[in-house]
């Protein structure tokens, strides 16, 4: 009898000891997922809680996107409640939640949601992108007609409330409301009368099938830039954002007639309290003395200024003691400061008193506010929210206003001062002032070509 031996090592157990036991590695596993699902969570809710964000969308609020990443959402909070819902249950509750179909719908769900957690990748789509697919809507032309047609007000079934809403007379419920009415019943309904019974036979074409539907229209008022707040946004343009307590600039310049703007004579302030301070009557002053009266000198030797300045509180310098309603306690307690009426000396020498009461400043006899105006408008059109390019572009925008269009506010400023020194109340001196500004066609064969076109679109 013989025996042979294996210098080779026997195979490894089929049980064996492990580092960590499996009940503990599966725990810390699914506790990794859950907080990867609740940061990706967390994510997309500050994306859809964003009306920004939702409106860069491909399609804004009701578009396909936006409907894919709420069912994203459905589908981790489901997750993530108290319930312990699989991913195969969540998936298919979401789908038909959000107008999938159950079987195939829930499975892209499920893709969506695993690529989300993962990546933060948002689902693509292929809709519009077919070599077949063309929109009428995609014409320039089109385009801009139904642009003029909604800008008409011509949809409005009730324009009395228009025009309380557009003029901020409506409770904020109710604005909120009836903007959304008009944004999804009104407009839409509106616009698809036009199309289908002006534009398509504008351009030789007929209605198919049951025409356009309103969600279309939807869509066509969503990329117009029209939205349920009621407020326009042109392609390639940001909205309006309000006005809020950040960091601001402040300009005080002049002009005259005869040079137009004179930037040697500005002066630029950066205000607020943990900055430059605020403009005030001091330094309005101080720039007069120091720029400009060198600078009118420099231009005009020789020549008397005769400034023009409107009733503004950075242009008022007062005593300690001046009846101001803005320092006066309004409250039961506390000290209430000695305040006196103010006066002045007139041409006789005469002690004349002023009472609390100051003539209205209005832009129609103050020609500055239109060039205001004209350099906000500009701002506007080349803004990124930013302040330094704010501080960028404010020398090109008050550059841009030529020294013609000033003269001619500055013209149309001392026609409304005559009117209303003839005695005339407001819509009889804008009648008087339009009479110089209007042109008017007496021709009654033929028009210009410039109003042919303006009433085409």
């Amino acid at each position: 009898m013989s025996t042979s031996s294996d210098s080779t090592s026997p195979p490894p157990r089929k049980r064996r000891r492990l580092d960590e036991p499996v009940l503990v590695t599966r725990s810390r596993q699914q506790e990794t997922a859950k907080a990867a699902r609740q940061a990706a969570y967390k994510d997309l809710q500050r994306i859809l809680k964003s009306q920004k964000q939702v409106l860069e969308l491909d399609g804004g609020h009701n578009g396909l996107l936006s409907s894919r990443l709420r069912a994203i959402e459905s589908t981790l909070r489901l997750m993530l409640g108290e319930g312990k819902v699989g991913m195969m249950s969540a998936s298919r509750t979401a789908a038909l939640a959000h107008g999938f179909a159950m079987e195939w719908g829930s499975r892209l769900v499920r893709a969506w949601t695993q690529r989300w957690v993962r990546d933060r990748e948002m689902p693509d789509s292929r809709r519009s992108q077919h070599s077949k697919v063309h929109s009428i809507f995609d014409d320039p032309a089109v385009s801009a007609a139904v642009r003029s047609y909604l800008r008409s007000n011509k949809w409005s079934i009730d324009p009395g409330k228009l025009k309380q809403l557009v003029n901020n007379e409506l409770d904020p419920k109710t604005a909120r409301e009836y903007a959304e009415h008009i944004t999804t019943k009104e407009m839409p309904t509106g616009l698809r009368e036009y199309v289908e019974t002006t534009l398509l036979p504008r351009l030789q074409l007929k209605k198919t099938g049951k025409g356009f539907s309103l969600s279309t229209m939807r869509r066509v008022l969503i990329r117009e830039g029209f939205t349920k707040k009621a407020s326009w946004v042109y392609k390639g343009e940001q909205p309006l954002l309000k006005k809020g307590v950040g960091q601001g600039h402040h300009r005080s310049e002049f002009l005259n007639v005869v040079d137009g703007h004179m930037p040697e004579a500005g002066q630029g302030l950066d205000y607020g309290k943990n900055h430059e301070g605020f403009w005030n009557g001091h330094l309005f002053v101080e720039q007069l003395q120091k720029k400009f009266i060198p600078a009118f000198e420099r231009r005009h030797p020789g020549a008397v200024a005769v400034l023009w300045i409107d009733h503004s509180q950075g242009h008022a310098a007062w005593p300690g003691d001046a009846l101001r309603a803005s320092e006066m306690n309004f409250r039961a307690g506390g000290a209430q400061p000695i305040m006196r009426v103010g006066w002045y000396t007139d041409s006789d020498g005469e002690r004349v008193a002023q009472p609390m009461i100051f003539a209205a400043n209005h832009a129609q006899i103050n020609f500055i506010e239109y060039f205001w105006g004209a350099v906000k408008r500009y701002l506007r059109e080349n803004c990124d929210y930013t302040f330094k390019t704010l501080k960028e572009n404010m020398p090109k925008a008050m550059a841009s206003v030529s020294v013609e269009l000033i003269r001619k506010w500055e013209h149309r400023a001392w026609r409304f001062i005559d009117a209303y020194k003839s005695g005339l109340a407001a819509n009889e001196a804008q009648r008087r002032v339009k009479e110089f500004s209007s042109r008017k066609y007496k021709s009654h064969r033929r028009i210009t070509e410039r109003v042919a076109s303006a009433m085409d679109a």
